[in-house]
């Protein structure tokens, strides 16, 4: 509704029109669904049902309008969509806040963007909901148990099971490395094993802290089973950090039975596995988890929701086998007192809204197109270097590649992964984004002529 229909209405209430008189005359030529909006609208715009306040029920109101229930539920549907409402369950429907703000600009290419816009409305919710608990101190350090009873049901829904008590939340997947890298594990080892290249801040994790580790290659076609038995042989080995799907940087995923053997070869030598599946979400083929394959209680499963909707969230769950929970969360408990207790409701409402799954689906259907886009380019203009899909761009291969040194001074818009390596990058991979993607093979063309 605009303003000047709102405040028509405001101006006609002033002279004593009742709600019966209203619709007489202003909604003569709406049809029944029109009419209910617009008077609800009008209510909320001008203050008849302020902020947080229940709207009639959908009972009364079919019966206030002569119309099915039906209608007004569709009216309801349109106004929640719409932001006016938020619905309870079992309870009825509520005004949210009409705040009048401007908006971070949000590219319309950004992938992210439909999730910014739910996820306002469930923090919006749980604002308006008077659950002041949200505003102090949480006893229970594992995390909100609402979001950890939503997160527990995502996570069947996704093949991934574990007890209730499993699941511990951290704000974000650097506090769950950060603790994992501190406290003893079992087999009383010392050193983390990580592939290289990987995640770049867990590289800043061992440097920092100057924890003991090994590295072993991780190739574009994975890794050497027998070099990585060497390292488990060792029987220094506390756990080993690997990224089995889409890994970071170079988008290989590891087979069923690749993840079969190394984790016959971590119960062989009593290796912990810290698999992280920042990516899980977006593998349109549902692979199986190390977690799921799991027959030992070995794998210490994380899921970041900051990669799956926007950096800013900061939380993070985990499946921890038994054995080192506790350690974990007592030492959480003197780290970090309490994650954002209300972004972990509105997580919660987003995750049992169904939001989740519905940005979820709109992501795979980005990356269908993201990969139609990288086909036509290539169809275009032919690639002269192998080269490999990632989920947001194109990764090339530069072994084979003369002239490395002139692509680094070019001003492409390239990542070379530099912090993605624990030593000096060799320069073997260079990652392009679809929207540089002509520009670079053109590039390189000419360089190679």
């Amino acid at each position: 509704m605009n303003g000047r229909l709102a405040f028509s209405i405001a101006k006609r209430r002033k002279k004593g029109y009742n709600e019966k008189n209203y619709r007489r005359f202003h909604m003569r030529k709406l049809s029944k669904y029109q009419e209910v909006v617009a008077y609800l609208k009008a209510g909320i715009e001008t203050g008849k049902f302020p902020t947080g306040s229940r709207l009639p029920s959908i009972r009364q109101l079919s019966q206030d309008f002569q119309c099915s229930k039906d209608t007004i539920q569709r009216a309801l549907l349109d106004l929640k969509h719409a932001q006016y409402l938020y619905a309870k369950p079992q309870s009825g429907y509520y005004v949210l806040e009409q705040v009048q703000h401007q908006d971070l600009e949000i590219e319309v290419t950004d992938e992210h963007a439909s999730a910014y816009d739910d996820f306002r409305l469930c923090v919006n919710e749980t604002l308006i909901g008077r659950e002041n608990y949200l505003f102090n101190y949480y006893d229970n350090q594992e995390g909100l148990d609402d979001l950890r009873k939503s997160v527990h049901k995502l996570l069947f829904e996704q093949a991934l099971y574990c007890k209730p008590d499993q699941l511990v939340l951290t704000s974000g997947t650097q506090q769950a490395l950060f603790i994992l890298s501190q406290i003893d594990f079992p087999n009383k080892a010392e050193e983390i094993l990580i592939e290289q290249p990987t995640y770049h801040r867990m590289n800043q994790l061992l440097l920092a802290q100057n924890l003991p580790y090994q590295t072993i290659e991780r190739r574009i076609d994975g890794i050497n089973l027998e070099e990585l038995e060497r390292h488990f042989k060792t029987g220094t080995i506390k756990f080993f950090y690997t990224i089995p799907r889409f890994h970071y940087p170079l988008g290989h995923s590891y087979t069923e039975e690749e993840k079969l053997e190394i984790l016959a070869l971590a119960n062989k030598y009593g290796v912990y596995i810290v698999e992280d599946d920042y990516l899980g979400d977006l593998d349109p083929k549902k692979g199986q988890t190390f977690h799921y394959l799991d027959t030992e209680d070995r794998v210490i499963y994380i899921k970041s929701f900051s990669t799956s909707l926007f950096p800013a969230l900061r939380i993070t769950a985990l499946i921890l086998p038994n054995a080192i929970k506790e350690a974990f969360v007592s030492y959480k408990n003197v780290l970090d007192y309490d994650s954002n207790l209300i972004m972990q409701k509105a997580l919660s409402l987003y995750i049992d809204s169904q939001l989740f799954e519905k940005n979820r689906l709109a992501r795979l259907a980005i990356q269908d197109r993201y990969q139609v886009h990288i086909d036509h380019v290539l169809k275009k203009s032919s690639c002269p270097l192998p080269a490999f899909r990632l989920h947001n761009g194109l990764l090339l291969d530069l072994r084979q590649f003369p002239k490395i040194a002139s692509l680094k001074h070019s001003h492409l818009n390239l990542d070379f992964f530099e912090e993605a390596y624990l030593g000096p990058c060799p320069y073997q991979f260079v990652k392009v984004s679809l929207e540089d993607l002509e520009k670079v093979l053109s590039y390189i063309k000419a360089e190679l002529e």
